[in-house]
């Protein structure tokens, strides 16, 4: 990561205090745009910043980015939105993405995959979401950090930003394709408890409770003021809405918009599917009392439920998961543990610790599914997905 973080805004800024002439204009602008105010509020003196912003333009602080996992992420994104506050102010575009872009060609697969062959789900039509949960289930890095957030999401325990928190944890750390399964696993037409399932993926009771939503005006300029949130809804500005209006998100630009809407799980500007039997989804606020901001209130909320580019994107990879994990089911397990499986009532339970997860060690693949039945089958498994 050390050599990666070469041309982040770290490494800029540090080159920019040893020049007096830039490092006078940067330490100038820090004071124009604190995060204590309102992030649309202009400052007194609006010219002098708009100047000191004009002078860094040549200065390698104007071109540069971070990285979504670096050290020291808040203080790069501090130093990205002290140079690029000035330009889109008072508007509703961001201007661009404060993140790097690092494309890794990395082959992918599920563990386990092969395991899932047989089982009480019925083989034709099997419900592709429980068996999602079943693979991060056997997963243990995933495993783990979905009892991490489950333990502070439950309805018992919602810690509401603790529990925000670790879903940022989860869904940045663990394996994309384990994460994006998860959320993006496909339901038939009418599957109630399937949709649940995906919908409680990140426990929307706790994170982002739908009783007496914000106006979205609010919810925007509560995500301003946080470095990550006005960050990660920048990113999803770039790669979700900036494209060409003839051209509805094509080839790579597909995954880079699912990455930037993965992004803001665990802000306030969480978004999640609007109901159990769809696949549209949308952000947590409303529009009433907007007064003559309505319009503005609208365009908010339309980034997330008419937007063609994330809407082609959760529909692909729907296809694609739909391809990857109806070639198997889930393994054999009784019917009282396949029942309490089947409840959707939470995404994730803390009871969890001595699940069939924790227990399969790396050598379970060489053993036969029959044995593996009979293994799994006297385990506490999780009460609720």
């Amino acid at each position: 990561m050390d050599s990666m973080s070469t041309g982040t805004c770290i490494n800029a800024k540090t080159l920019c205090l040893e020049d007096f002439t830039c490092s006078t204009s940067f330490l100038f602008l820090e004071t124009c745009f604190p995060f204590t105010v309102s992030a649309t509020q202009k400052p007194e003196n609006q010219e002098d910043c708009l100047k000191a912003a004009q002078q860094l333009q040549n200065n390698s602080l104007s071109t540069c980015r971070c990285l979504w996992r670096m050290k020291n992420q808040d203080n790069c994104l501090a130093i990205y939105w002290t140079i690029h506050s000035p330009y889109g102010f008072g508007h509703y575009d961001l201007g661009g993405s404060p993140y790097k872009e690092i494309v890794i060609n990395k082959p992918w697969k599920f563990n386990h995959l092969d395991l899932l062959e047989s089982g009480s789900v019925s083989q034709s039509s099997p419900d592709l979401c429980l068996k999602s949960t079943t693979l991060c289930t056997l997963n243990d890095k995933c495993n783990k950090l979905r009892l991490a957030y489950g333990e502070v999401c439950s309805v018992a325990r919602c810690q509401p930003l603790k529990c925000q928190q670790e879903l940022r944890v989860f869904f940045e750390q663990v394996a994309d394709h384990y994460a994006q399964a998860l959320l993006f696993c496909p339901c038939d037409d009418g599957d109630d408890a399937c949709g649940a399932r995906r919908r409680n993926t990140f426990a929307p009771s706790c994170a982002s409770p739908t009783r007496d939503p914000h106006n979205c005006l609010m919810l925007w300029n509560m995500c301003l003021q946080d470095l990550l949130c006005r960050s990660r809804l920048a990113d999803f500005q770039m790669h979700c809405i900036h494209m060409d209006p003839l051209v509805t998100c094509v080839g790579t630009q597909l995954h880079r918009c699912l990455k930037a809407y993965m992004g803001l799980i665990g802000t306030v500007m969480t978004p999640n599917y609007i109901s159990n039997l769809s696949t549209e989804v949308a952000v947590g606020c409303s529009c009433r009392g907007s007064g003559n901001q309505l319009e503005e209130c609208k365009h908010i909320q339309d980034s997330f439920s008419r937007n063609p580019c994330l809407t082609k994107a959760i529909k692909t990879q729907m296809q694609f998961y739909h391809q990857r994990l109806s070639k198997s089911s889930p393994p054999a397990i009784s019917q009282e543990t396949f029942q309490d499986l089947g409840n959707p009532s939470y995404s994730v339970d803390v009871n969890q610790n001595n699940s069939l997860a924790g227990r399969l060690q790396p050598w379970v693949s060489i053993i036969s599914l029959g044995f593996l039945t009979l293994v799994l089958l006297p385990l506490p498994v999780l009460g609720h997905l």
